[in-house]
């Protein structure tokens, strides 16, 4: 956060919180998870308030689903309720209880819906379920 503050900056796109399901993903080295979603948990907590520690907004991403880069943006997923909040949900769970302040949707669809139009994963699960404000 403080590098981004001294520029100038008021949002830090990070931390990427997606769970390794995809080896050869060419962005896994960005992602804090790993292939744990519980270390993505754990982790996302700190990074997120130090980042915002600097009056710096974190921004977690790439909500959800995100796990190749290969047809990124026409890739559907089929994932279901149980393996999203077992597998996929708890890094964002960490991000949100650390008050982050912003979510970035990610490119992909997920059960034939673009995420970032997904009435069910970003209004029922990130803000009803999960408590994003």
């Amino acid at each position: 956060g403080k590098e981004f503050y001294g520029k100038g900056a008021h949002v830090q796109l990070g931390p990427g919180l997606c769970v390794a399901r995809v080896p050869r993903n060419g962005r896994n080295f960005e992602y804090i998870s790993g292939e744990d979603p519980f270390l993505g948990y754990v982790l996302a907590k700190p990074a997120i308030e130090g980042i915002q520690s600097t009056g710096v907004i974190a921004n977690a991403k790439h909500w959800v689903n995100n796990n190749q880069e290969t047809n990124r943006r026409t890739v559907d997923e089929e994932v279901d309720e149980r393996t999203q909040f077992e597998i996929y949900y708890p890094p964002f769970e960490g991000a949100i209880e650390a008050g982050v302040g912003s979510v970035m949707c990610s490119y992909n669809k997920i059960r034939g819906k673009y995420s970032c139009e997904n009435a069910e994963t970003l209004q029922r699960d990130l803000k009803e379920r999960l408590g994003f404000k």
